[in-house]
């Protein structure tokens, strides 16, 4: 299983193009830390911190939205193992275990046959798609209530808590 989460982890997943309005207004490309993401107006300091918080508000909210086989997808070129490297902020946390619980919480909801992985009938890499394509799916499932929230109230996000507050109350439901 160690391979597993070491071939899903070099991968990088995608999000609708649909989606792109939502990550250019909340988070910056190439990250912003401080009073840099403050001016520039942002809510994530990278694009994969908005993306790891839409899988989990998809999945709290059992939002399985998987993005239709014509629709343009995109990504931002970053490997799921980088999200939250030391290397380049030291002010940055690392995000190894957010990274296993994420793997966890797709091995727990992607019908995959483990016995079958380890006898060899089932090849990792199309185990890994599956997992990738749930990834995706819950992802687009947070965007997409993120971006209907938008709708009801274009100034949701001005208060300090709205983002905590949308997960508080998926949990309630």
């Amino acid at each position: 299983m160690n391979n597993l989460f070491e071939k899903w982890k070099t991968r990088i997943p995608k999000y609708s193009e649909a989606h792109k309005d939502l990550f250019i207004s909340l988070s910056q490309k190439f990250g912003a830390e401080g009073e840099k993401k403050i001016n520039l107006g942002k809510h994530f300091s990278t694009n994969y911190e908005l993306y790891t918080y839409a899988f989990f508000l998809g999945l709290y909210n059992d939002e399985l939205a998987p993005i239709s086989e014509g629709e343009k997808k995109t990504d931002f070129s970053h490997h799921i193992q980088h999200w939250g490297s030391k290397t380049t902020v030291s002010t940055r946390k690392d995000f190894t275990n957010l990274q296993e619980n994420i793997f966890i919480a797709l091995l727990a909801k992607t019908d995959i046959d483990l016995v079958a992985l380890e006898k060899g009938e089932l090849e990792e890499d199309d185990a890994v798609k599956a997992l990738i394509k749930t990834m995706e799916s819950f992802t687009n499932g947070g965007l997409i209530l993120i971006k209907e929230k938008l709708e009801e109230n274009s100034n949701y996000f001005l208060q300090p808590t709205s983002f905590l507050n949308m997960i508080l109350e998926s949990q309630q439901s």
